[in-house]
């Protein structure tokens, strides 16, 4: 044979040799020709849902939703656990399983999960094998979050998505009950939790989560206006029919605004009314999704502590896994901020000093002071240098400045004493403590914010005797107990109590609760969700 003649058939069997290929990896594709249009595939009736949703789990498809390597492996093998048979799809749509889970996905604010958190699925040219994936995807992100978390409280960023685990998404999967209710199953099984995840969700599918914020001043300054924009206000927020023109009608549904965001029902809109208003109940309810993430995140509780919340004004002694003891409190002025903090009781200190902060001595009680030298006896305080008693009456109090004041000043202990008759001792290192007051008409007020960042109690003595009553270690009780503590009181002397087993305070900052009946919105009054709430809101 010619060597032309040799070449020419070695070309003819390597062409038919590339056409033969070409011809089997089409036939195996199962596109045939329409493997060139992915959305002519996905729309064919010809291949079945399985080998449509394992295409779709293809490196190529995946990528397109921004899946990490892990989460694309997770997907596959999800779903060849399930052989590939959809979830939420059937050949031509979502299925009635489907669409509730869209739902779901698309409230998921409704559940304490932001809005921008999740992956949303959305139709694509009626491609509803992607919307299967992303349905999937979705709902293990969201059940991942809700038992786990999804936010680093202390930096204040999200933690990076994740998947639940396939056994958490099974297990989920076989229960035979609507998916909202399934949500709400997830996450801690503290009672706090369920009550406040459960009044959520009932809030926000009865209330219109309106945006809206408002300007609306307090009545004493406005009236006319002030009841006009309150009435706007109510409407929007769902409180009052848009057609309700009475104007009883308007302060009854103000009164039950009020109840809603831990003020004082009474129906007049005061100036911390009127900041209740004006912020949009969206607003609020992402304050909630916040605050439902720090019950989510939070550590077991001891078998007895007292739990401080600084925007409810209120303090609760718990033993024995029950609530023992509750009390109204006082905190820190905006300019004098009770911090947040853990530490253990050590002390009940009966009668107590107190020194007096340099910041006040130097601030307040020096003006006093120049006006008259007087102001020392007249308040049990001594003055001291250097731990040498001074004579106030001997200073020159017009030479003394500001910035150079040189004295301790102590105020002895007595009924009048700012610390009042009893005192809680914790270590900080804000030198705040819990304590009596002899100015008990600021308990009746609504919001309690006025003190120099230490915390006033309402009825300290009975929470002493609670503690007492609780007070051992192992079998060893206290010595003392409550009727020990009315003992010494009577002594009116001062004296320190030492705990055997210090209690754990833990002084929080969540400004939405819920107790058994609803949820409650209380004031932001240090401002210290804004930071959370401008990345919740993007």
């Amino acid at each position: 044979m010619s060597s032309n003649l040799l070449n020419s058939v070695i070309r003819f069997f390597y062409f038919l040799l590339i056409s033969v290929c070409g011809i089997f990896l089409q036939s195996c594709s199962g596109t045939t020709g329409e493997n060139s249009d992915p959305t002519s595939y996905f729309l064919s009736d010809k291949y079945s849902i399985q080998d449509k949703i394992k295409t779709m789990l293809q490196d190529e498809n995946l990528d397109a939703f921004g899946y990490s390597e892990g989460e694309k492996q997770w997907l596959r093998d999800f779903y060849a656990e399930r052989k590939h048979s959809p979830l939420w799809i059937n050949d031509s749509a979502l299925t009635k399983k489907g669409i509730e889970l869209q739902t779901s996905i698309e409230h998921s604010l409704w559940f304490g999960i932001p809005e921008n958190r999740l992956k949303k699925a959305t139709f694509k040219e009626y491609i509803f094998v992607r919307d299967e994936i992303l349905l999937t995807a979705a709902a293990a992100f969201m059940v991942r979050d809700l038992d786990s978390g999804f936010m680093n409280l202390q930096e204040k960023k999200y933690e990076p998505r994740s998947f639940a685990s396939q056994k958490q998404m099974n297990k989920i999967l076989r229960k035979n009950l609507p998916l909202d209710s399934i949500f709400l199953q997830c996450g801690p099984l503290d009672s706090n939790y369920r009550f406040f995840a459960t009044h959520l969700y009932n809030y926000c599918k009865s209330t219109p989560l309106d945006k809206r914020s408002f300007k609306i001043k307090p009545f004493k300054e406005d009236s006319v206006q002030s009841f006009s924009n309150t009435k706007v206000a109510l409407v929007s927020k769902g409180y009052l029919s848009k057609k309700e023109s009475d104007s009883l009608k308007t302060v009854d549904a103000l009164k039950v605004f009020q109840a809603h965001n831990g003020l004082k029902t009474d129906g007049k809109i005061g100036k911390y009314t009127a900041i209740a208003l004006n912020e949009s109940t969206y607003d609020k309810v992402l304050r909630a999704a916040l605050n439902l993430e720090k019950l989510r995140v939070k550590m077991k509780d001891p078998e007895k502590f007292i739990r401080i919340n600084l925007p409810e004004y209120r303090l609760r002694y718990f033993a024995k896994d029950s609530l023992k003891s509750v009390h109204n409190i006082v905190i820190g002025k905006t300019e004098n901020q009770t911090p947040e903090l853990n530490s253990k009781i050590r002390n009940i200190v009966v009668f107590p000093y107190w020194k007096v902060p340099y910041s006040i001595s130097s601030k307040e009680i020096l003006p006093e002071l120049k006006r008259n030298s007087g102001y020392l006896e007249k308040h049990n305080y001594k003055l001291y240098r250097n731990n040498t008693e001074i004579d106030g009456h001997q200073v020159n109090w017009k030479r003394i400045k500001e910035n150079t004041f040189p004295y301790t000043v102590i105020q002895q202990p007595g009924p009048s004493n700012s610390l009042g008759i009893i005192k809680f001792e914790f270590f900080n290192d804000f030198s705040v403590y819990v304590h009596d007051t002899p100015s008990k008409g600021l308990f009746g007020v609504d919001v309690r914010s006025y003190s120099h960042g230490c915390m006033r109690c309402q009825n300290p003595v009975d929470l002493g005797k609670m503690i007492l009553n609780y007070d051992s270690l192992g079998r060893k009780r206290n010595d003392l107990n409550a009727d020990s503590l009315d003992s010494l009181i009577l002594l009116k002397k001062n004296y320190v109590i030492r705990l055997k087993d210090q209690v754990p305070i833990f002084i929080e900052y969540s400004t939405v609760t819920a107790d058994v009946d609803h949820i409650i919105f209380w004031l932001d009054i240090y401002k210290r969700d804004e930071e959370y709430l401008k990345f919740l809101r993007n």
